[in-house]
């Protein structure tokens, strides 16, 4: 892609890649930086697009794949951290700032916080379907598996989501409206 074309893909496209990560991540700041970077790749490596999907469906994949490796980054970090707070004294451990802005905290109290609670599969094919509104072709391009694996991973994440809301005592009201092509799905 020449220079023009990454500068109006990134105008056409930047809006909902930021809104996936945002759903991703669950805070503005992550996803500022997760939506950055995909765009950096589309820069950087924008000629290694084949055109055998849309630039858009190419431009999630590249959100996924940067959101995976970030959570595998962030796992190790954790497992680091968690090996030093336990070789601490019990009276000299730190307990972190409670500075969580609201957006943080609604969104660790919406649907989309147990969404983040499912196996990858799952909840990526979610985040695809109903943040992002892509048909079941579509997501199966982006997450290169087969259409029923797609079909199963929204199934089995809808599924459990439900089981999650009932467990709170939440009502499975606040999962989705189902699109037409969802209902023989979800039931």
């Amino acid at each position: 892609m020449n220079r023009l074309n990454v500068d109006e893909t990134t105008r056409e496209h930047f809006a909902r890649i930021h809104r996936a990560a945002l759903v991703l991540c669950g805070n503005p700041w992550d996803a500022d930086d997760l939506a950055q970077e995909t765009f950096m790749v589309l820069a950087r490596q924008g000629s290694h697009f084949e055109g055998r999907s849309s630039v858009y469906t190419w431009l999630y994949g590249v959100l996924l794949n940067l959101d995976r490796r970030q959570r595998r980054q962030l796992g190790m970090k954790r497992r680091k951290l968690r090996v030093l707070w336990d070789r601490e004294p019990a009276g000299e451990k730190s307990v972190p700032g409670a500075d969580a802005p609201v957006e943080v905290a609604e969104w660790k109290n919406s649907l989309w916080a147990r969404v983040a609670l499912l196996p990858e599969g799952q909840r990526q094919s979610l985040v695809l379907r109903f943040s992002e509104g892509l048909r079941y072709e579509e997501i199966a391009e982006v997450l290169e598996c087969p259409l029923g694996t797609v079909k199963s991973r929204i199934f089995h994440g809808l599924a459990a989501l439900r089981r999650i809301l009932d467990s709170e005592g939440e009502e499975a009201r606040q999962l989705p409206a189902f699109p037409s092509e969802d209902i023989s799905h979800a039931i």
